[in-house]
């Protein structure tokens, strides 16, 4: 109980030197007691989970009580972990089948809440580790009474002697995610789990040019779109922009959309996008720059600058979210 005294209490000064009211903080509540978003994004849980470090990836249980998102600055590359416990969220330490001296990013959560999918550059059995992301590799933890078990690699074919990554799967756990080529080209598959195992990935028929890239796409849990991030498919996707397609009942998707400059600003680097359990909320991490941060120049304090540093919308990404009437504008209609 001492732990989550502190941490209210952090968390309160936090949003004070944020300049928000203390008493709107209402750690009991969803969403970290977070005022929900309307048509224009905004920082979700300033000085909580954006603390001014890079953060993207966020996953969230069916119930609410448990948001996982990753932290990859310096030394750390990690899935962070809160949990509401006793009516009052805990302080985000890193989830028990991450970190121990691996990169781990990605985390997505399946339909029933019992395995949590993520990325890692952990060596398959038998190989020796290497530095950086020598393997890009999607590996699967599951739920016990006792908690997370040690995480183990997706079989083939998901895995190959390709790069896979940013799994996300549907409520029939259908698994989506990006397959990269050494040669650099990347694109979604998406494998149908039956008989207790995955079956051959199918790539998804989108007219990409050759220098054109999509990745990291998530899948909304009904299979009725999603949203992936491109680079370079049309005239206007010079950076790393958001996109989605829609699929029809007849099982096709429709032409990629790119997300408005509400969501893709100038400059900006598209890495993760995710629709909250309750579909009330798209989260997309942005690397944009809040126009209201310190201009550092001549006679700029060495204070200044680490304060500012130590504020989400410093340059570096960030998690936002939004509310997902932003799509349901861009459905075709019938």
């Amino acid at each position: 109980m001492k732990r989550y005294i502190f941490f209210q209490f952090i968390v309160i000064l936090c949003f004070s030197l944020y300049g928000q009211q203390s008493q709107s903080l209402k750690l009991s509540e969803p969403y970290l007691g977070q005022v929900p978003p309307g048509m224009e994004p905004e920082v979700f849980a300033p000085g909580i989970v954006n603390t001014g470090l890079y953060t993207r990836d966020i996953a969230i249980s069916k119930d609410g009580n448990e948001i996982y998102f990753c932290v990859a600055d310096a030394s750390v590359t990690s899935i962070f972990v809160t949990k509401c416990i006793d009516n009052y969220w805990t302080e985000p330490v890193i989830a028990p089948f991450s970190g121990n001296g691996f990169l781990d990013m990605e985390p997505c959560i399946s339909s029933d809440g019992n395995k949590i999918f993520f990325l890692s550059n952990r060596p398959p059995t038998g190989m020796e580790p290497k530095r950086g992301w020598f393997y890009q590799k999607i590996w699967v933890t599951e739920r016990t009474e006792t908690g997370w078990t040690e995480p183990w690699l997706v079989e083939e074919p998901v895995n190959s002697n390709e790069h896979e990554f940013f799994p996300s799967v549907t409520s029939t756990n259908v698994l989506y995610f990006t397959r990269m080529t050494k040669a650099g080209k990347s694109g979604i598959y998406k494998s149908i789990y039956v008989n207790n195992s995955f079956g051959e990935p199918e790539l998804l028929p989108f007219d990409v040019p050759d220098n054109g890239i999509l990745f990291n796409a998530f899948i909304s849990p009904d299979e009725d779109f999603l949203i992936t991030c491109a680079q370079n498919i049309d005239s206007t996707n010079i950076d790393q922009d958001y996109y989605i397609s829609f699929r029809d009942v007849a099982g096709t998707w429709s032409k990629l959309i790119k997300l408005g400059p509400e969501i893709n600003t100038p400059d900006d680097n598209a890495n993760s996008a995710y629709i909250s359990p309750d579909g009330k909320y798209l989260f997309f991490s942005s690397s944009r720059k809040d126009p209201k941060s310190l201009q550092i120049m001549s006679g700029t304090s060495l204070k200044e600058i680490v304060n500012a540093k130590s504020k989400p919308g410093n340059g570096s990404s960030s998690i936002y979210w939004v509310s997902t009437k932003i799509i349901e504008e861009l459905r075709p209609k019938e």
